[in-house]
């Protein structure tokens, strides 16, 4: 019998940000599956008694144990030092009590350092390590990424989320390619044509430029901006849709004086956070979906898109061609130009607009939870 423990922290608001991103996604989906584990392996999850756990709760998980020190000092400390003082002790205690065999962490992010007990992780990007000259140059940020470094270097076995994330553990943290396991994300069934639920009111009728995933600085978003001034040139009725809480970034005022400089305030349409009900009849409405990215681990937007039958203009960069394939307009951020002339050949092709849909669809049924879950498990049953 192969014991494993697994954190469902991710499903706990308020533990990090994970549970309405994509770790929080992949994590839902995972222990979802976990029928689809080989006989002879058992899973307790587990959570954090801090946070709230409705969600992690119904997959039967129980709460770590704190130490008095934790329960004494946890509520005044913040959380990064919590997870480096306690955290450690309480996961260990916790595999002892539980005779756990591996603690299974669904992101190498959660992991304490010093780990003394053998662990498995999933890698879902480098993003702290591969962008950390333009990103992360606090001391802050520098103490962080070594103890990812060291986490990744400790684990039993990792599971990357695509090819180009496993070759970017290896760059980034010097692991041996052999105990990396290549399992790819795959797509929630609401993401699907004429799925989800669109409220009244949200956007306004008419032709639309999509795109989701935030403002940060390797989105591109000057990039998207720029083309859709020029889409907007030729064809004034077309309108940009943004999702996500993009208001609280950093980047925002700059966001909004390109807007006001471009003559775009009417044109571009901000959303918020919308849920997976909304954001899959946003895909499944939107005539292009238009992602810029400079860098992902993987890129579940532009699968979700496909798998609505959005037609896909994203960048040539990182994991999205392992995505996309050739079922999307695929260009290089370097020039430009190419992007905003794709984006008004697609809005002036129904023909081309159709062919890649039809193989957004067909390239999205490659990618299914059932799969993934499958090869998380089996590595895990084989360590």
């Amino acid at each position: 019998m192969k014991k494993i423990a697994f954190d469902l922290r991710p499903l706990q608001a308020g533990f990090k940000a994970h549970k309405a991103r994509g770790i929080g996604v992949y994590t839902r989906n995972i222990i979802a599956r976990r029928h689809l584990a080989p006989p002879g392996v058992e899973l307790t999850p587990f959570h954090d008694p801090r946070y709230e756990s409705v969600e992690s709760a119904s997959h039967g998980s129980v709460p770590l144990e704190l130490g008095v020190l934790a329960r004494l000092f946890c509520p005044y400390l913040k959380e990064f030092i919590n997870q480096r003082l306690f955290m450690r002790r309480s996961l260990e205690r916790f595999a002892q009590k539980s005779k756990a065999d591996i603690l299974y962490f669904p992101t190498h992010l959660d992991v304490p350092s010093g780990l003394r007990i053998p662990y498995a992780v999933t890698a879902h990007d480098m993003i702290q390590s591969a962008l950390k000259d333009r990103f992360y140059g606090s001391l802050k940020s520098r103490l962080a990424v070594s103890r990812q470094m060291d986490v990744l270097k400790g684990a039993a076995v990792i599971f990357a989320v695509s090819e180009h994330t496993k070759k970017d553990v290896v760059k980034h943290a010097g692991t041996d390619p052999a105990k990396i396991i290549v399992a790819s994300n795959g797509v929630d069934t609401v993401f699907r044509p004429g799925g989800g639920h669109l409220p009244d009111g949200l956007i306004p009728d008419g032709r639309f430029v999509l795109n989701v995933g935030g403002i940060d600085w390797r989105k591109n978003t000057p990039l998207l901006l720029r083309s859709f001034a020029e889409l907007r040139r030729k064809h004034p009725e077309w309108r940009l849709v943004v999702t996500g809480e993009i208001k609280n970034d950093p980047l925002y005022p700059a966001f909004r004086r390109f807007v006001g400089e471009s003559g775009l305030e009417k044109s571009v349409v901000e959303v918020g956070y919308v849920t997976s009900e909304t954001l899959s009849a946003l895909y499944n409405r939107a005539d292009i979906f238009f992602y810029p990215s400079l860098y992902e681990g993987f890129g579940l937007p532009v699968l979700e898109a496909m798998a609505c039958g959005t037609p896909v203009i994203s960048t040539d960069r990182a994991s999205i061609p392992e995505v996309v394939g050739t079922a999307g307009v695929l260009l290089d951020p370097d020039k430009p130009q190419d992007f905003a002339d794709a984006l008004i050949r697609l809005a002036e092709s129904d023909d081309e607009r159709k062919s890649l849909s039809e193989a957004g669809l067909k390239r999205a049924r490659m990618f299914t939870w059932d799969a993934c879950a499958e090869k998380v498990y089996r590595g895990l049953a084989n360590l």
